[in-house]
Formats: structure tokens, sequence, C-alpha cells
């Protein structure tokens, strides 16, 4: 399936980073300005900000440690910052694409790694691949 081989390198999507921050800060607030009873609004208010750091961290950028990936005729295989060596890798089943986002479960070298891609950071024709690859592997 060489038709389907795809390399991306993203660039670091601040805006991304602002739209998760904006829209964790808003959950956060919602059960204060819905007037939940305080003892549950608490725990709410505080998972909210907690799912922040890890929306954060998946987007692209200088802090993630994945710098590319790419698929071809040999499987996917993802770049890491340190070093900038090619680490075999798989897609994981926790992948999804819708048409102007990509959320990609990355399997490599025994860990996780998440990374949330927009349409705007990738080019049109490799996100388009990239989406397909996710929805025929997931």
């Amino acid at each position: 399936m060489t038709s389907f081989a795809v390399a991306i390198e993203p660039p670091a999507d601040p805006r991304l980073a602002a739209l998760a921050f904006a829209v964790h800060l808003a959950a956060a607030a919602s059960p204060w300005i819905a007037r939940v009873p305080p003892w549950l609004a608490v725990p709410l208010t505080l998972l909210a900000l907690a799912g922040l750091a890890s929306t954060l961290a998946a987007v692209p950028g200088p802090h993630h440690r994945l710098v590319g990936f790419r698929r071809d005729c040999e499987g996917w295989s993802v770049r890491m910052r340190e070093g900038g060596a090619w680490l075999a890798a798989e897609l994981g089943p926790g992948s999804r694409a819708t048409a102007s986002l990509a959320f990609l479960d990355i399997r490599a070298g025994g860990r996780r790694y998440a990374w949330l891609l927009t349409r705007r950071t990738v080019p049109a024709g490799p996100f388009r691949i990239l989406k397909a690859r996710i929805r025929l592997t997931c």
C-alpha cells in the first residue's frame, strides 16, 4: 500500500493550545455557572483542570518528545526529539480522525504518546492520507 505512505513533521500549534486552554477553563467554570452544589462543583472543576495538562501535552510543539512520524512499506515509525532517531511504532486503537482534527495514539519504544493535529498545521494531501490510514487501522 505505497499509495497510503505518509510522512509528517508538524510545526508547533499555539492556536490549538490556546483553544484547548479556553475550553478547559470553560469546563472548569461551568459547574459554578450552572450553580451546582459546591461538594460536586469542586471535583468537577479539578477534573477539568487536571485534563488540561494532558491535552496541552498532546499538542505539537517544542515540549513534545515526538518530532515527526511516517508510514511506509516497512510500517509506522516516529522520530524522537532527543537524538533524532527513527523508532518503530504502531498506531493505537484510541486514534481518531474527523474532518479537521486527528488524534493519534502512538506506541513506540514501550511508551504511549498522544498527538493532536489540525488540518491547518499539516498539508492537505498528507492529512487526507493520515485520516484514511487512521480509519483503516482503527
